[in-house]
């Protein structure tokens, strides 16, 4: 099977983009929460960060660029993002996607 090289190039304004699919027309809404989701990686995330905590952070901006920052804030929601990380973890695709972004936003 032959990979289009095309398809895995960043895009210098949207880099999540890539991971979506291309058959999906995005609105204008969804495209603001992903360059939110996107301004808040590349603050948070460290070369120093660990997998999983790097993951954590991954799973906690998603959240807030999904819901608002107050969101993650609330009580119980450490639980779900655990949970969310673990899962994330133990399968191999979300693992190398998840790598992936931490690879690119990572300072």
């Amino acid at each position: 099977m032959e990979m289009d090289l095309q398809e895995h190039r960043w895009s210098s304004k949207r880099e999540i983009l890539p991971f979506l699919s291309k058959e999906k027309e995005l609105e204008e809404k969804e495209i603001k929460k992903i360059e939110l989701f996107e301004a808040g990686l590349k603050n948070e995330i460290k070369k120093a960060d660990t997998v999983d905590d790097a993951v954590t952070k991954i799973v906690r901006m998603a959240l807030a660029a999904e819901f608002t920052p107050s969101f993650v804030k609330a009580k119980g929601v450490d639980a779900m993002i655990k949970t969310i990380v673990s899962g994330i973890m133990s399968d191999n695709t979300l693992r190398k996607q998840a790598l992936l972004i931490i690879d690119r936003f990572a300072k």
